[in-house]
């Protein structure tokens, strides 16, 4: 009797010690973290989009000293001034009867590095797109104003063309945002650097296309074709829909200054002194983003 009596007390003690030990291996359960979205360290993507422009083109004809030289910013054909037509023939500086803000398909890549402090995010960002944005305009000139036909008002409707074409974009701008875990929204600004070509052709009769130009004849023309640097300033947004990676949208608006160029006398008696343009090199991009991130961002600890 008193051996069944022990049997029962050790495989009560037993029963006894396994539900203990069960208890603790559940109160031992760690409680989770809750997961942690970092935007700090390096990023490679690649961006698609649109751009526009919004800019002017001005005119100022060189006349005589002591005659006022007006400057043109219109385009099409002023008041009582016959509507400009180009005839089927050669057309070697590409003369065109419209006038049009182009749009352009935009699309490169960028990279970049971030900063993360609790919620606020500091980074340095570079890109460089394509683009082929081609933007025409003309004015033909009825009388300037002054008591001087310009040059012969509506009798040889003197033409200007203008020509513009913008095939690459590249920036490198800081950017400063605010983070709310996976989404980040930031400002952004900084340099900009563009390639651009521009034309300048002043055609003194009407509908004419011009041939060789050279002393005497009625066409003249100057063109360049040059590296240009200036600003940029912008917004944009970015989420982190999977680890490592985030997609996003970014205004920026892009201004690389101003080019002049000026046609000289060329030995015909209606073109006897210098005439200018100017134009602006100015465009709005909007575009999407896709960014793969180096520093594996989502931490969960247990």
């Amino acid at each position: 009797m008193k051996k069944i009596a022990l049997a029962a007390a050790a495989l009560l003690a037993m029963l006894s010690g396994t539900a203990s030990a069960a208890d603790m291996a559940v109160k031992a359960r760690p409680t989770p973290v809750a997961e942690v979205w970092s935007w700090a360290g390096f990023y490679i993507g690649v961006n698609a989009g649109g751009s526009w422009t919004d800019n002017r083109r001005d005119y100022t004809l060189g006349l005589p000293a002591g005659v006022a030289a007006p400057i043109f910013a219109n385009c099409g054909s002023p008041a009582g001034v016959v509507p400009l037509v180009i005839p089927a023939g050669p057309n070697p500086f590409d003369l065109s009867a419209s006038c049009n803000s182009d749009n352009s398909f935009i699309g490169g890549a960028q990279i970049g590095y971030n900063w993360q402090a609790g919620t606020w995010v500091v980074g340095l960002e570079a890109d460089g797109a394509w683009q082929r944005m081609i933007e025409r305009s003309f004015t033909r000139f009825a009388n300037n104003g002054a008591g001087f036909p310009a040059p012969m008002g509506t009798i040889a409707g003197d033409t200007a063309y203008f020509k513009s074409d913008a095939t690459g974009l590249g920036t490198f701008r800081g950017r400063i945002g605010y983070a709310g875990g996976r989404w980040l929204i930031y400002a952004t600004g900084g340099a900009a650097v563009g390639s651009v070509k521009h034309t300048f052709t002043e055609v003194l009769s009407p509908g004419t296309i011009c041939g060789a130009v050279g002393p005497g004849t009625f066409c003249r023309s100057a063109s360049d074709d040059a590296t240009k640097w200036g600003w940029t300033v912008g917004a944009g947004f970015e989420w982190m829909f999977a680890r490592n990676w985030s997609v996003g949208a970014e205004y920026l608006y892009v201004d690389l200054g101003k080019t002049t160029l000026t046609l000289v006398p060329n030995g015909n008696i209606f073109f006897p002194s210098n005439s200018t343009a100017s134009f602006d090199d100015r465009q709005h991009v909007g575009r999407v983003k896709l960014n793969y991130h180096f520093n594996a961002p989502v931490v969960a600890k247990f």
